[in-house]
């Protein structure tokens, strides 16, 4: 009978414990799911659909623990990555630890645990698994800020004509909203058109979509917005000139990528083009001298 490393087997009856778990979590969620209960799951990848149900039942034991500002601050990320209707804090926070102990699971299940490896295969594969919503929220979060960055200078363009042509800026910010396609902007404005609809003051909506996404460019508009009206200024030459300010910002942007561009392609160059180069011209000649020799 071959001999079993103690740790290994401990190792391995934590990490069936764990799926005993994660399988009684995800029995608990699916009994307890109630019918009509819908959720905004805009751009929630599979994975994540897939591992919220587990995170949602693990969250209540989740929540006494948490104390200080560490759920504002989730929160606060959440709102920025256009999440906080879909995911909870709780949730979020007890996601990391779902998906450690499925990805160490699966690791243990292909194989990797043995007796010369050891247990680092699983560390690793839990360590990339508690790491991984946190990296897919730092891009979408990114994301969101270049779709911010592509789709003001159009909304600030709308905006313009339609104020120059004789319509109010709550008619403005709606025909923008209507005319300017499905896209992270347009879903917050229509968000913050419902709220002053509902009787909120117009500069506190606007001021709750700018804190919601604190996007440069569109906190800049809305201050510029509720500036004017406050002081009765123009706001038909305060959006043209907030309109041609991020225009010329978008393209300052791209020249920059532009010349950007060259630099990060030294890297590729230098490790993959360059080495397949030399060895397609000279494997010839390398062949040609040993056969003379």
């Amino acid at each position: 009978m071959i001999p079993v490393d103690p740790w290994i087997g401990a190792l391995a009856a934590m990490l069936g414990a764990s799926a005993a778990g994660l399988g009684g979590l995800t029995t608990r969620a699916v009994l307890a799911a109630r019918p009509g209960v819908t959720r905004q799951e805009c751009g929630i990848p599979r994975w994540l659909r897939w591992s919220l149900p587990i995170a949602r039942a693990a969250a209540p034991l989740l929540r006494p623990v948490l104390r200080g500002g560490l759920p504002g601050r989730t929160q606060a990320s959440l709102r920025r990555a256009d999440l906080d209707e879909a995911i909870a804090p709780a949730e979020w926070l007890v996601l990391p630890l779902v998906l450690a102990l499925a990805c160490a699971a699966c690791a243990a299940g292909a194989g990797m645990l043995t007796s010369k490896s050891g247990a680092a295969p699983l560390v690793m594969a839990g360590l990339a698994g508690a790491a991984w919503p946190a990296l897919w929220l730092r891009d979408r979060r990114r994301a969101i800020a270049r779709a911010i960055d592509r789709e003001l200078p159009r909304l600030l363009e709308l905006l313009t004509l339609a104020v120059e042509g004789g319509c109010a800026l709550g008619a403005a910010l709606r025909i923008a909203v209507d005319a300017g396609g499905a896209g992270v902007l347009q879903r917050g404005l229509a968000e913050a058109l419902r709220g002053i609809r509902a009787g909120r003051p117009r500069a506190d909506a606007l001021a709750e979509l700018g804190a919601r996404y604190d996007h440069t460019g569109l906190l800049a508009m809305i201050s510029a917005i509720v500036h004017a009206e406050a002081s009765g200024a123009g706001v038909a030459a305060t959006l043209r000139a907030q309109a041609v300010q991020r225009t010329e910002e978008r393209f300052a942007r791209a020249e920059r990528l532009a010349m950007e561009s060259p630099v990060k392609m030294l890297a590729p160059l230098i490790l993959c083009i360059f080495p397949c180069a030399f060895l397609v011209i000279g494997f010839p000649i390398a062949h040609r001298l040993l056969q003379w020799a």
